[in-house]
């Protein structure tokens, strides 16, 4: 293949394919590895935020003033590109 000789097209084309086999050859091996690696490190370590997240939740939320919730509610049909005139239905604003 590599002799003087001028490269053919078939030669153009497995080379490439080659190359193309390579990447995503090594791409499998990087996302399995990253499988295991974050199984092996979840089963070491064990995390005690359900606890944590568990009393977070139980604190009361403060109540939204109507001017707050009309400033959302534009901010979010302005964002979507929507008329506001009942596209939106507002079941609950929680903080983030």
């Amino acid at each position: 293949m590599w002799t003087g000789q001028a490269m053919t097209f078939m030669d153009s084309v497995v080379i490439s394919l080659l190359g193309i086999l390579v990447v995503f050859t090594c791409l499998a091996c990087i996302a399995v590895s990253i499988v295991i690696i974050s199984k092996v490190i979840n089963a070491i370590i064990k995390p005690e935020a359900p606890k944590a997240a568990v009393a977070a939740a139980a604190a009361p939320a403060p109540a939204i003033d109507e001017e707050a919730y009309a400033v959302l509610v534009a901010a979010v049909t302005e964002e979507a590109r929507l008329s506001g005139d009942g596209d939106v239905r507002v079941v609950s604003i929680k903080e983030l």
